[in-house]
């Protein structure tokens, strides 16, 4: 194993080719001023953009399982001074790292996150409405929108509301965040996206529970989905693989499922406690 820069020559092998989307958050990692990269350059990636950020890894099919006590020396590698340090991986490795009774791992914190990529819309239910672009005066809902998500999401930290006004203000002025009002005006949905080269992600996709079952949040991603085929990115998602009223929404506007990558934590306690 060894420190490797962004410019590797692994990113352009056939294996993490063959994952580039489902793995678009390391391509993304990749331009942070913090970036931490670890491989062997040719079994697998071990990338953390920062200590805020879970901590992804790699490792294409059938990967050399000599290397798995690599991986977990890195993973320990990683670990900080906090409860839970988060990973993102495919199910293989974790279920060795969990054959391997691997030390650090806290079995009890295990999600599965689903990945779905669209290439071309199906165009839902017909809801009334139609999208925009939220501004100033959307900022108070928008705020209790993002928080009302985030508390309902597995697999995250929670954020406070004051972190809701920060982010919702990083919303407002990214260009890239958009809201469905119904014909009344009021804002029945959210979501926006970032762009890492072709790739396009979307998040913060939210419906307050009293418009659910509308159609609403298909017909946003929908719309939107549209926008950004139209210019040539490829939109996809991570999303709790076993909510099934949301992914619902996803497919019903044209995203299929790509599998799923799993979510889990390790503790540093684990190490001091030997």
């Amino acid at each position: 194993m060894k420190k490797i820069t962004k410019d590797n020559m692994i990113f352009q092998s056939e294996e993490f080719l063959k994952d580039k989307y489902k793995f678009g958050i390391i391509l993304k990692n990749l331009g942070s001023p913090t970036l931490e990269l670890y491989s062997d350059e040719e079994n697998y990636i071990i990338c953390r953009g920062s200590v805020n950020w879970p901590t992804w890894i790699w490792t294409k099919d059938n990967f050399d399982k000599s290397k798995l006590s690599e991986i977990e020396q890195l993973i320990n590698m990683y670990l900080l001074d906090i409860d839970r340090t988060k990973f993102t991986c495919k199910k293989d490795l974790y279920e060795l790292l969990v054959q391997d009774n691997f030390e650090t791992l806290n079995v009890d914190d295990y999600f599965e996150m689903g990945f779905l990529l669209c290439k071309n819309t199906t165009k839902p239910k017909i809801c009334d409405g139609g999208i925009s672009v939220p501004d100033e005066k959307d900022r108070k809902v928008l705020e209790e929108y993002w928080y009302s998500d985030n508390q309902e999401m597995n697999g995250v930290d929670k954020i406070t509301k004051e972190q809701a006004i920060k982010d919702v203000d990083d919303f407002l002025n990214s260009g890239r965040f958009y809201v469905l009002r119904n014909s009344t005006g009021k804002i029945v949905s959210m979501a926006s996206f970032s762009i890492t080269e072709d790739i396009a992600k979307l998040a913060h996709v939210y419906t307050p529970i009293d418009e659910r079952g509308k159609g609403y949040a298909a017909n946003l991603i929908y719309q939107m989905t549209n926008k950004l085929l139209e210019q040539g990115y490829v939109p996809l998602l991570y999303t709790d693989y076993n909510y099934i009223p949301s992914n619902k929404a996803y497919i019903n506007a044209g995203y299929e499922p790509q599998g799923i990558l799993i979510n889990f934590s390790c503790s540093k306690s684990k190490l001091r406690s030997k």
